[in-house]
């Protein structure tokens, strides 16, 4: 599987994990580890597509820090990742390492980081993948809209947690 049919394949689950949420919050943590996969998919993409290096352990911020570095991804192409939406992203990214690495808690996801983070994974794939890719045809157009499909699955889920 090429790594751009990966990423597809992840957000498709990340859509389905975000149409059931609201009937079942037993996919939160689906939900989370699934969309910051998906932003650290398009971001390893799009600096492989670039010519940059992957580090072997690349942690998610890593990889979207390096995509918002200019030196990596030249303009227009680096990624707008200010503060505040990486704070978001870091919250995702804290619930979703508390469910892969349990420390006997009770694991658990507010709305408001759902809220604030699932418009940053939007972000991030939309960017980097579909607006501005660094190669114009990084993915396919049945690929494109794949990934804009499941990416508008999100964004209503923020909206609707959002209100």
């Amino acid at each position: 599987m090429t790594p751009e049919a990966a990423l597809c394949e992840t957000i498709a689950r990340a859509a389905r994990a975000a149409q059931a949420y609201p009937d079942d919050a037993a996919n939160a943590p689906w939900l989370v580890t699934i969309s910051v996969l998906a932003a650290q998919q398009a971001a390893a993409i799009a600096l492989r597509a670039a010519g940059d290096s992957i580090p072997a352990q690349a942690g998610a911020t890593e990889l979207l820090l390096r995509a918002a570095t200019k030196d990596r991804l030249s303009p227009p192409f680096t990624l707008p990742f200010g503060a505040a939406a990486r704070q978001s992203f870091d919250r995702l990214v804290e619930a979703r390492n508390s469910f892969m690495h349990p420390r006997g808690l009770t694991w658990f996801v507010s709305q408001d980081t759902l809220a604030r983070g699932l418009p940053v994974i939007g972000a991030v794939v939309r960017h980097l993948i579909l607006t501005q890719p660094v190669l114009t045809d990084l993915v396919s157009p049945r690929e494109q809209e794949k990934i804009e499909d499941g990416l508008q699955d999100l964004d209503a889920l923020a909206e609707f947690l959002d209100a």
